[in-house]
């Protein structure tokens, strides 16, 4: 089960990965219909943090740390939340909402396999 929970993050982390740098590609060359320079700055780099965080909890998936389901939890949460957010408040292109949708969905996928990478953590750490 352990192999198969490593496997599938590995794959589902990937993914994000890959597609939070496109959007981050995306929005540096488009940019959002925002005035203030410092708010654009920080919702532009958001995808790009977003992958950072994804590979370091992804490393810590693969050397079975403790507590990387939070970390990992707590991203995912945040980063469905900020995604929708963009969807709200500046009705993007489909294209983008069709990224962030597919972004959307594989983090509620790794909240689904933190809880089992965390149930695999406590059967064999106690």
């Amino acid at each position: 089960m352990n192999k198969a929970v490593t496997t599938s993050s590995a794959i589902i982390y990937t993914s994000n990965i890959i597609l939070s740098i496109a959007l981050y590609s995306i929005l540096t060359n488009t940019g959002l219909p925002t005035n203030n320079i410092v708010e654009k700055s920080v919702l532009i780099s958001i995808p790009l943090m977003s992958a950072l965080f994804n590979a370091v909890i992804l490393s810590m998936i693969a050397m079975s740390l403790k507590l990387a389901e939070y970390y990992g939890i707590g991203k995912s949460v945040l980063a469905i939340g900020i995604y929708l957010y963009y969807m709200k408040t500046f009705s993007p292109p489909s294209y983008l909402v069709t990224i962030m949708t597919y972004i959307i969905i594989l983090n509620i996928i790794q909240v689904l396999l933190l809880y089992y990478y965390s149930k695999l953590q406590k059967l064999m750490f106690g």
